[in-house]
């Protein structure tokens, strides 16, 4: 996996995205800590696709708890 600073990506964009689109990932470092990770639309959507059962389970079950009385309001968090 490829990393490259924030600043160099503002003027490699163009190259970076050839890149990915040839498959491989690249990390984005802000300050040289990992910030985001630039990934091609398939490998994205798999990701997606891989958890989306997980996903739907948490989300069901927050809608019960929400139902039950047992969420607190967005803006009391």
């Amino acid at each position: 996996m490829a990393e490259i600073g924030i600043k160099q990506l503002k003027n490699t964009a163009s190259r970076v995205i050839d890149d990915v689109e040839a498959g491989e990932r690249v990390v984005v470092t802000r300050r040289g800590k990992p910030a985001a990770v630039i990934m091609s639309i398939e490998e994205a959507e798999d990701f997606v696709l891989a958890h989306a059962e997980d996903f739907v389970r948490m989300r069901l079950a927050g809608r019960r708890d929400h139902r039950a009385g047992k969420s607190v309001p967005l803006k009391d968090l």
